[in-house]
């Protein structure tokens, strides 16, 4: 194994990936998030743009590979609330022999959705996504999380650790 890391956030929108990552990714680290890749891919500069969103996940699957390959870490901050988007990173890192670390976020739903609400709700004109998620949305997030927990230390992850959750998705 080399010293490539792979640390992936997982958690619906609005659980503080985002926040966790600025104040303590590491500082060598390259950061990956596929709203800043779809920011800049998408003509209207919007992070939610959807119509560029396989370009986003191809681009940062170039540069994970390409940092993993040259024995870097790589922090993906993305929801990877889906089981085969985490089999896609854990792939990739595998690719390079890179550890992985996966960080779940997962507040209270009630946080995460204050958090959500406090994102601009407009509607893009030019590409028609609004920076705040649907509650719908959020709340399938979470549940997918919630419900992969278990399974998650079959996933193949090299270290998890799981950052504000509720009491009671608390293990003893």
């Amino acid at each position: 194994m080399t010293n490539a890391t792979l640390i992936a956030t997982i958690g619906p929108a609005g659980a503080g990936k985002t926040t966790w990552r600025r104040r303590h990714a590491p500082a060598d680290a390259v950061v990956v998030s596929l709203d800043e890749t779809r920011a800049a891919l998408s003509p209207c500069g919007c992070s939610s743009d959807q119509a560029v969103n396989a370009a986003a996940v191809e681009a940062a699957t170039a540069t994970t590979r390409e940092v993993l390959a040259a024995g870097g870490t790589v922090v993906w901050d993305t929801t990877a609330y889906l089981p085969r988007f985490r089999a896609h990173l854990l792939d990739l890192a595998d690719e390079a022999g890179a550890r992985t670390i996966g960080l779940v976020v997962l507040p209270p739903l009630l946080t995460a959705l204050v958090r959500n609400a406090g994102r601009d709700a407009t509607e893009c004109p030019h590409c028609g996504y609004a920076r705040r998620v649907p509650d719908p949305v959020v709340w399938r997030m979470r549940h997918a999380i919630t419900t992969a927990l278990p399974r998650l230390p079959g996933e193949g992850w090299h270290v998890l650790r799981f950052l504000d959750l509720p009491p009671y998705l608390r293990t003893r």
